[in-house]
């Protein structure tokens, strides 16, 4: 798993050293418990201005376009997953941490799950047409919407559920 900064200020070294420490070992335990595979993986830790400018970019380069999507990206969120060309990427966001380890563990371990979640049979696909709606590529019809965004929230009480996992890395 590839781990790196991304215009990342010193104050933020401990931050990426310790993702760099525990992912391994996250992924572990959330393949362990999930049974899923995981696809191929990279996490960036960037500081709040620029998390938007990397999963943007990332989604921009897996649709094939340089548009900005319908919807500008907000940054006020622990971490995100989406796709890149290669697989996921997860982007941890350096400026909400402050100096909690525990809150870091948990949202790495959160991550995680949603990797191994896009791992499962049509995921990439329907995150796709996700992508693709968001960006105003192809147009989702209303009940297709609606399903994936049941999805998503369901996915989302998964990731949750297993953030406890974080509790057994040392």
């Amino acid at each position: 798993m590839d781990v790196s900064g991304y215009q990342l200020a010193r104050r933020y070294a401990p931050l990426l050293e310790r993702v760099q420490q525990i992912a391994d070992q996250a992924a572990f335990l959330v393949r362990q418990r999930m049974r899923e595979r995981m696809v191929p993986t990279r996490i960036v830790i960037a500081a709040q201005k620029h998390c938007p400018e990397v999963v943007i970019r990332s989604q921009q380069q897996t649709l094939g376009v340089n548009t900005l999507p319908l919807r500008s990206e907000r940054c006020d969120y622990l971490g995100i997953t989406t796709l890149s060309p290669e697989g996921v990427l997860v982007v941890i966001n350096a400026g909400s941490m402050g100096s909690d380890q525990r809150t870091l563990d948990e949202t790495v371990v959160h991550e995680l799950v949603h990797v191994a979640q896009y791992g499962r049979p049509g995921a990439r696909e329907i995150a796709i047409k996700g992508l693709r709606n968001n960006y105003g590529i192809e147009k989702l019809s209303h009940p297709k919407a609606w399903k994936l965004n049941w999805q998503i929230s369901r996915d989302e009480r998964e990731a949750q559920a297993l953030e406890p996992l974080a509790r057994e890395i040392r």
